[in-house]
């Protein structure tokens, strides 16, 4: 037994915590308000000077640095002022500037935040009118290219540092210093191309705006920088999430299903904050985490929170293989600016021993200079049950059952009497634990800034209720990023992101052990004439299993409060050349209260059952890069960067759990009641990531490229002599399109050919692997408890990270002016040094031994298509990608051809999965069934099976004997793989139509040869009256009933083995499927038609609206475990959901 600190361990790390959020949040308050009193303070009015003979130029400068206001003037009428002595000590602007233009031949106006110097108006001797000297007013108005007007577009005289905003109807004002055909207005607006006109004389000036085409010139991030698209080598997916506002989704990863080629999202379940399973190319790890690295404003986080979530203790069978919440679910979608996908080696290479499943980029949103925006999103959703299982009535039940009793030769189990008496119950049990759901979500976001300062804030609120009764999930976020320049060279800038969430989970029987813990399992089996409730309408608890026993009785809350907070400072040492500190904390705290009352098994074994876990993550980065991008001799383009950085992981977790409890009523409030305590538990764990990191992208007269990228990383959680490994790649590309040749084929915009080699890895090795443990122990001896300590671990000190090999060959191509847009990729992936858990004798003292030893490969290929259709009047534009992938086990070391998985107790104690060299990780393992013996005839000729003895009975297929060929026995030698829970492909079409001010939108996207076992239905379609379960009508109606009758499901019989226990293609099913996943219809507000904001959007959105499928589960999207020893399998989770959302997008 394991030491036991609760009380001081939980006060401790509370008053850390406490402790760190509060210095953290007075840190950025001070800072915050000290950055816009600097902002302020650049346009305060007070004046300090104390000039000798200045030039005009001069004392400009001077007034300008200290008041933020800029001077407008044509320099050579700035000549005619006479030298100034000033000096003055906080002195008003007025003040100031009128000392300045005292006795000078010029004067001055103020307007807005601009200084016009002007000529003085000289009256003629002659007569009376005014000769006026420049500056001149130039106004107009600004449309889009469909004639509305644009607001907020900037408008600059070129060689100015200060300018204009038009109003909300496009409108706009300037002074100029002179109307001359050589002064030229700039007009900038994000979206649309910068255009500058010439004044040329003109007062009033009209421009209709183009809008930006996505071309060469995009910057993509990939990593510690940016590099413009046409010099990328590496295969990168770039999605924006312009549309994040109108989809009912609780994360990030929910939007990018179908819309990046290579990734696979599958949810692990429709509880609300659930776990998402996230595949770039393919699983490269069998025990270790198959997640990207997720890069949030350059901070590396854990995707896959396995590793801080709270876990079960000594129940591990029911709590410990819980889905892991999804660490991306407490980030508010509408955050986010954009996402980078990094898939190849070249890409991800940069991020070393943690690149080899990928790297995902999030970039969050950051002001922009302009106008104050402030913006107001909701939505309101509507979630229900897409379809449900179809199960027999009280009347059907009672004849089945009646069935299964005859054909085992013994009397009706309900006679007349009775079944008169039951057939007047029907109790619907889906009914009873799903709902429609509803849910709210408010985001309210302020941006903005100027040249020196930009800010973005947002704050969201997030109410989701489950499908399943008495569920729900509440999350509220925060996000600050401010960007300061305090000069021309040295800036610096703060990003926070905090969340809160609660989850109160609804019970799913995820974990493999104990099906009675789910709702859906419990409505699926429960029999039709029981009641949920006792004669004096109290939970009936003395039914296993009572759905309404763990909706109402059982509870799992959880509580999860992040902060990822993060500061850099960038100075200009030379032009184009830059030092960037960076420095961040991500802490993270999660608190599990758990109970499970009688009328479950496990809430029956242990009289009652409490767990309460706590868990805390603190992370530290510090990152030290030089970056250089410049182009020489304006053929020889430069992008490189350097840098060390260091990241520490510190970890905290106890638990423990209470049984016996005199009732139910109290769950974990009162642990004081229970009267046994179970092997209370803490963790620590500390380990930390120091890095080495280079890159250099070289760009020849934009025609030939190369990347070279090296990372060399040092981990404490290795051994001496495997602590370092250096990670390499490069990638060479050709763009043909700017070839000579290529000039005159005005179809072809751009062509790019481009390969890259690498090397990445997977840090799956478990923190103090390589070392020997203790766990402390105790037992009574002399009176008293004699503390001792025991090896925990049999440690290896050889491990080392799964390194993984690959290759890229790419083609983007881009037709008739970016109307059309094609890209393909092939990539070959091979992870070496796998590391598995060795069955070793019990002798040893343990039972597992962790090795590097196997080959896993992924190779594949992957398209993208885009297509402006139509571009005016109605506007159409669609863009798809397909992505194929094969994986397959090239080695497991010497002398190992294949192991098997975890065990089920919910499919008859079997293990599900198999690891077999030539064969997918994971593949499905088990017999095969070839019908129904219909005869006695059709059983003598088959292979011998004692257990299917009986017309009506299953018939197994005999494939293998001890000695490898069919011995005409049935036994596990006939086991084989009888499945593949990876798709042959994905893909994933996205179209967006406009006209006037509607918008329609809708993604389908597809999943194609991927097959899930149906855990679901080993009980219901197994006819085995013996598990007092109900059954599905399908298979009641298919069933054997006499020869010729059927050769698909068994008759009824009252054995409770199921199947002769074994786990067979009989519930494998082909799960592939093609899905509406969004579908949205929107209107947009002229400008000219609301007064009171800059924008407003109503919309509607329908989400999983159409599925077409043949999977005969709720839903062919799941994956009930989420990791890679158990993929596939649908197992009693909460399916997906069909949402309709309303909502609403309002800016000022």
């Amino acid at each position: 037994m394991q030491k036991f600190y609760f009380a001081g361990f939980s006060q401790k790390r509370k008053a850390l915590l406490l402790k760190i959020f509060l210095n953290m949040r007075f840190f950025l308050f001070f800072l915050f308000v000290g950055m816009l009193q600097s902002h302020a303070r650049g346009y305060s009015q007070s004046i300090t000077l104390s000039l000798h003979h200045a030039s005009a130029e001069e004392v400009f400068r001077q007034i300008e640095k200290q008041t933020g206001f800029g001077f407008i003037y044509a320099r050579e009428e700035l000549s005619k002022m006479k030298p100034i002595d000033l000096k003055v000590t906080n002195a008003g602007l007025t003040s100031v500037l009128n000392m300045v233009f005292n006795d000078q031949p010029l004067t001055y106006t103020i307007s807005d935040k601009s200084i016009v110097v002007k000529g003085r108006i000289m009256h003629t001797k002659d007569d009376n009118t005014a000769a006026i000297t420049p500056p001149f007013t130039v106004i107009g108005t600004v449309f889009d290219e469909n004639g509305e007007p644009l607001s907020g577009v900037n408008i600059v005289q070129e060689g100015m540092s200060k300018g204009v905003y038009t109003d909300r109807d496009g409108n706009f004002s300037i002074l100029v210093a002179d109307a001359s055909k050589g002064t030229v207005l700039v007009f900038s607006f994000i979206g649309m191309k910068t255009q500058k006109l010439a004044v040329d004389g003109k007062t009033k000036i009209n421009l209709k705006m183009k809008p930006e085409t996505v071309g060469l010139n995009e910057v993509i991030a990939v990593g510690y920088g940016t590099v413009r698209k046409s010099d990328l080598t590496g295969s990168v997916s770039k999605v924006t999430l312009d549309d994040a506002t109108d989809k009912p989704a609780t994360s990030v990863e929910q939007l990018l299903q179908g819309r990046a080629s290579g990734v696979q999202i599958t949810s692990n379940t429709g509880a609300p904050g659930g776990g998402i399973s996230f595949s770039i190319r393919g699983a490269t790890s069998i025990s270790g985490s198959n997640q990207p690295l997720i890069v949030i404003d350059g901070y590396p986080i854990d995707a896959d929170n396995d590793a801080v979530k709270v876990s079960g203790g000594s129940q591990s069978g029911y709590l410990d293989k819980l889905p892991a919440d999804n660490a991306l679910a407490n980030i508010d979608p509408a955050d986010i600016e954009s996402v980078e996908i990094l898939k190849d080696a070249s890409a991800a290479a940069i991020y070393g021993s943690r690149a080899s499943n990928g790297v995902v980029l999030i970039t969050t949103k950051h002001g922009k200079t302009g106008r104050d925006r402030l913006s107001y999103n909701t939505r309101f959703d509507i979630s229900s049950l897409p379809r449900k299982i179809d199960v027999l009535n009280t009347n059907d039940y009672l004849d089945y059952s009646n069935e299964a009793y005859l054909n085992s030769g013994q009397d009706s189990a309900y006679k007349a009497d009775a079944m008169a008496r039951l057939g007047s119950v029907n109790t619907n049990w889906q009914d009873l634990i799903y709902r429609s759901a509803y849910s709210q979500n408010h985001q309210l976001s302020l941006s903005g800034g100027s040249d020196k300062l930009k800010y973005a804030v947002g704050a969201g609120y997030l109410g989701q209720q489950g499908i399943v009764k008495n569920s729900r999930y509440d999350r509220g976020s925060l996000l600050i990023n401010l960007d300061r320049e305090i000069s021309k060279r040295f800036k610096f800038g703060v990003s926070l992101n905090g969340s809160i969430s609660k989850n109160k989970a609804a019970m799913q029987s995820s974990d493999r052990n104990d099906p009675s813990t789910s709702v859906v399992y419990g409505a699926l089996l429960s029999r039709p004439f029981d009641s949920p409730l006792t004669a004096d309408d109290q939970i009936d608890q003395t039914q296993v299993g009572n759905p309404l026993t763990i909706i109402e009785l059982a509870d799992d809350q959880n509580r999860v409060t992040t902060l990822l907070a993060n500061m850099y400072l960038n100075y200009n040492i030379a032009p184009g050349l830059d030092v960037k500190v960076n420095g961040g904390v991500n802490t993270r705290n999660s608190r599990r209260d758990f109970y499970m009352p009688r009328g479950t098994i496990l809430g029956n074994l242990e009289g009652g059952y409490a767990y309460l876990g706590e868990s805390s993550s603190f992370n530290y980065l510090t990152e030290y890069t030089l970056n250089y991008n410049r182009t020489l001799n304006k053929k020889h383009r430069i992008n490189a960067v350097a840098g060390y950085t260091w990241q520490q992981w510190d970890r905290k977790a106890f638990n423990i759990n209470v049984l016996n409890f005199p009732n139910d009523n109290m769950l974990y409030y009162d642990l004081s009641s229970g009267s046994s305590i179970s092997n209370p538990n803490t963790t620590t764990t500390q380990w930390g990531l120091a890095s080495v990191i280079g890159r250099a992208n070289y760009s020849f007269d934009n025609r030939f490229l190369a990347t070279f990228t090296g990372r060399e990383d040092g981990s404490t959680r290795l051994a001496a002599g495997n602590k370092w490994k250096f990670f390499p790649s490069v990638a060479l590309g050709w763009n043909i399109s700017n070839e000579k040749f290529m000039r005159h084929v005005n179809a072809i915009t751009s062509l790019k050919l481009r390969g890259s080699y690498g090397l990445s890895g997977n840090q799956a090795v478990p923190v103090g692997a390589t070392q020997a443990r203790l766990n402390s122990t105790g037992s009574v001896a002399n009176e008293g408890i004699q503390i001792g300590y025991i090896l925990a671990n049999m440690p290896n000190n050889t491990l080392h990270w799964e390194l993984t090999k690959q290759q890229n060959f790419g083609l983007d191509m881009a037709l008739f002016h970016n109307r059309i847009t094609f890209g393909f990729d092939y990539y070959k992936k091979r992870t070496d040094g796998l590391l598995i858990g060795l069955t070793i004798p019990p002798s040893n003292g343990f039972t597992q031994y962790n090795t590097n030893q196997g080959t896993v490969e992924n190779k594949g290929y992957e398209f993208d298509l885009g297509a402006k259709i139509l571009t005016k009047g109605v506007k159409w534009d669609v863009s798809g990608n397909i992505s194929f992938n094969r994986n397959k086990i090239i080695s497991l070391g010497k002398g190992v051809q294949s192991f098997t998985g975890p065990a089920f107790f919910a499919v008859g104690g079997q293990a599900l999965n198999i690891f077999q060299v030539g064969s997918p990780i994971g593949s499905f393992y088990g017999y095969r069934i070839l019908g129904i013996y219909q005869n006695q005839q059709d059983i003598d000729k088959s292979a011998q099976d004692p257990s299917n003895n009986k017309p009506g009975t299953f018939k197994f297929k005999d494939i293998s004997g001890p000695d490898g060929v069919p011995d005409g026995i049935i036994s596990a030698a006939d086991r084989q793989i009888i499945g593949n829970p990876y798709p042959d492909f994905i893909f994933g079409i996205t179209n967006n139509l406009e006209w006037k001010q509607f918008s329609l939108s809708f993604l389908i996207l597809g999943n194609i040869g991927q097959d899930v076992i149906n855990a679901n239905r080993y009980t219901t379609d197994a006819l085995s009256r013996g598990l007092q379960a109900n059954v599905r009508k399908e298979a009641y109606d298919g069933r054997w009933t006499g020869e010729g009758s059927s050769d698909k499901y068994p008759q009824a019989t009252t054995s409770a083995s199921p199947f002769s226990n074994r786990f067979a293609d009989f519930i494998v099913e082909d799960a592939s499927f093609v899905r509406l996943k969004y579908i949205t219809l929107s209107y947009t507000f002229e400008n000219k038609k609301i007064k009171f904001a800059r924008s407003l959007k109503f919309f509607a959105t329908g989400t999983n609206l159409l599925t077409l499928t043949h999977y005969e589960g709720y839903d062919p999207e799941i994956n009930s475990h989420g990791d890679s020893m158990t993929p596939g399998i649908d197992s009693g989770s909460i399916p997906q959901y069909t949402t309709v959302s309303f909502g609403m997008n309002l800016g000022f």
